[in-house]
């Protein structure tokens, strides 16, 4: 150790040591040649040879312990210096904060002999835990292996654990993946030896594909510690390449696994996951050049499909959001088939960037690609506000028309109707819609396409149609503007309807609908008015509504009867 010297080698030494050190006595303390000193230390009924090299200058060149401890500053050292010093008498210090465990006691005074054969008992009881202590102190890391080779060796680590069982048991396949989680982590360190070399980067790809292949028997019983080895892999080689590499060796390193991302069969979903552990801890310019490489690799992999790997599309998207580089790479993602979610976001993302072509080109590939027409909506939704964006009226009428039976849209209604020219399609078109929606009316849940029967009813002027649809359609505000001309048309029924049907305020209405719902109360009562004197209106209501008759508190009814009375 630099500066250590006879002259100030205690503040080099902990206090658990100079503790240890007073129990040690200096035996056959001998100079063999100039500034060279050996002697024997002991401690208890153990002695150890202790060496020691000072300069002219007392300064220690060089030092030596056969006890286990033997290259570090060990207590058997500490007692030759302070011999050496002036064979002053060794002080135990007092310790107040570190005490001695007793693990540490007893591994002081433990020989090597002792805890070596104590050692040799276990591991013949647990074959698992020789293994993992051969891993950990082993030196495989330097060694390059071949596939088969790793296999067998991943093969004898699972075979330590289950032997010959059959059937293995998912604690005893966890304690197998413990095993491999030790020697894949030992491993990996060739990898990073110098992850910019080929001959290193292969080491990594044949320990997937030995994990991948030996543990797809056994997935099923515990996927996760298989998983978990993965994660451990990833965090692993993302912190050495953005705390130990340089900024080039960086870029080497990142490119080779880019380079061998893409292969015949497809895409390595583990060398992406690695490229993704990086990007997340790199800097801006890590980021950058990590999502530039997957762009031009995400585009050649693609080059040949309509919609893009979940996956690999996932993390793309994700490292484009991360460095706000949507306007230069938007473009060149796919939407992802069956993910409507995705799908919706990155569509709305391409109309906010001003991308109106893209969005409209992968808004009608999703749609032509989907078997159920209900699955479209969302594209026919965005191709709507798009073809007007575009000024295209002719596609944006086609659209709607798409569009008006999910949503009752009644203006669109009017836009495609008015546009047909055909009188017979015309006429099958109204009749098909208001067939379908009048099948699905309920009662107690209106919906847009309720207010679209009422709106088209309206518009071809059909009164009585109206009159019948307040014994089925719960919101008397839809009403209003057709009421005066309902009650032209038979002012009684038009009454009666009102009296019967809406003795409750509407059930699941929202607060919006409620509070418009009670704002036309008002205007129905003064309609009413002016067809009924208020003495006849009083003496219908008493006479279609007996005092038993139960009136809910907030209906129109009630409101009604309070004005009367």
């Amino acid at each position: 150790m630099a500066g250590l010297s006879l002259k100030n080698f205690k503040k080099y030494f902990a206090d658990d040591i100079k503790l240890w050190a007073a129990q040690c006595t200096i035996r056959e303390c001998d100079e063999e040649s100039k500034g060279h000193f050996v002697s024997f230390v002991d401690q208890g009924d153990q002695s150890f040879d202790v060496s020691l090299s000072i300069n002219p200058n007392q300064e220690i060149i060089s030092s030596n312990c056969e006890c286990p401890k033997g290259e570090t500053l060990c207590q058997h050292k500490f007692a030759l210096m302070q011999h050496l010093v002036g064979n002053e008498k060794i002080i135990a210090p007092k310790l107040t904060k570190n005490k001695i465990s007793p693990l540490d006691k007893i591994f002081s005074e433990l020989s090597h002999n002792d805890l070596k054969t104590w050692l040799m008992n276990v591991f013949e009881q647990d074959k698992a835990l020789q293994i993992e202590f051969i891993q950990e102190f082993s030196k495989d890391e330097n060694k390059f292996w071949k596939l088969p080779a790793l296999e067998k060796k991943l093969k004898e680590l699972l075979k330590a654990v289950v032997g010959s069982k059959r059937n293995v048991e998912g604690t005893d396949f966890k304690k197998a993946m413990a095993l491999w989680e030790s020697f894949a982590m030992n491993h990996i360190k060739l990898y990073l030896k110098n992850p910019t070399l080929y001959i290193h980067f292969e080491q990594l790809d044949i320990l997937y594909k030995a994990m991948s292949k030996q543990v797809s028997v056994h997935y099923s019983l515990n996927s996760a510690s298989y998983v978990n080895i993965q994660k451990k892999i990833e965090t692993k080689i993302a912190e050495y390449f953005n705390e130990e590499l340089s900024k080039e060796d960086f870029k080497l390193a990142v490119m080779l696994l880019a380079n061998n991302l893409l292969a015949s069969h497809g895409f390595d979903a583990n060398l992406l996951k690695i490229l993704w552990g990086i990007f997340e801890k790199a800097n801006e310019n890590g980021k950058l050049h990590i999502l530039e490489l997957l762009i031009e690799r995400y585009t050649s992999f693609h080059s040949d499909t309509k919609f893009g790997d979940k996956y690999f599309t996932q993390v793309v998207w994700a490292m484009i959001e991360t460095t706000d580089t949507f306007e230069k790479y938007g473009e060149q993602l796919l939407p992802i088939n069956q993910s409507s979610d995705f799908n919706s976001e990155f569509i709305e993302k391409l109309i906010n960037s001003n991308k109106l072509e893209k969005a409209i080109d992968l808004c009608n590939k999703i749609i032509r690609n989907n078997y159920y027409p209900d699955y479209n909506f969302p594209y026919w939704v965005f191709l709507k506000k798009l073809y007007t964006a575009t000024k295209q009226p002719e596609k944006s009428i086609e659209i709607k028309k798409q569009l008006i039976p999910f949503t009752g849209n009644f203006e669109d209604f009017l836009e495609v109707y008015e546009a047909m020219t055909d009188e017979n399609e015309k006429r099958s078109y109204r009749i098909n819609l208001l067939t379908k929606f009048r099948t699905n009316a309920q009662r107690d849940k209106f919906s847009s396409t309720d207010l679209f029967c009422i709106k088209l009813a309206g518009y071809e002027k059909n009164y009585t149609k109206l009159i019948d649809y307040l014994q089925q359609y719960q919101l008397i505000q839809y009403f209003v503007p057709y009421l005066e001309e309902m009650l032209k048309q038979n002012k009684k029924k038009t009454f009666l309807n009102i009296i019967n049907h809406f003795k409750y305020p509407p059930s699941g209405a929202s607060n919006h609908i409620m509070n418009s719902e009670k704002e036309s109360y008002l205007a129905v009562y003064q309609i009413l008015s002016e067809f009924f004197p208020e003495d006849e209106l009083f003496v219908l209501l008493r006479q279609y509504l007996p005092f038993s008759q139960k009136v809910a508190e907030g209906s129109l009814v009630n409101f009604i009867s309070k004005n009367l009375i």
